[in-house]
């Protein structure tokens, strides 16, 4: 409890025990900030990266460091994916089940500091 014309109390003066209330009020919440602060996903879109007309298939990719979290847009890839296709006179698209991720650039201490996802696409009759 504070008292009246800044008087001492048994625990320091009041400004002291207040400024500690709000930290210790503070600090949790910043702390919850901070670490649902990396967790928040980072849209990611994939880009044609290559293909061959002739075996029907397409290459594309996305990016992302490590301070990401990446969340695919796979209604845009697979509408791109769909207009490569018909543009190759094929009637549809269809993605493999899994993509392959390779690093793309290192640290000066060799950990991998941005990444590279690549799926391939089937181009259908």
């Amino acid at each position: 409890m504070c008292y009246p014309r800044g008087e001492m109390a048994a625990g320091g003066s009041c400004r002291i025990r207040l400024l500690r209330c709000i930290l210790a009020r503070m600090v949790p919440i910043i702390l919850a900030l901070l670490f649902n602060a990396g967790c928040a996903p980072t849209l990611k879109y994939l880009v044609v990266t290559g293909g061959s007309k002739s075996d029907g298939t397409l290459t594309m990719s996305y990016e992302y460091t490590n301070a990401e979290y990446p969340e695919v847009q796979w209604d845009a890839a697979k509408a791109s994916a769909l207009e490569r296709c018909v543009g190759w006179g094929y009637k549809g698209a269809e993605f493999f089940d899994a993509g392959t991720k390779v690093c793309v650039r290192s640290s000066s201490m060799g950990q991998c500091v941005r990444w590279q996802v690549t799926y391939t696409c089937q181009c259908v009759e």
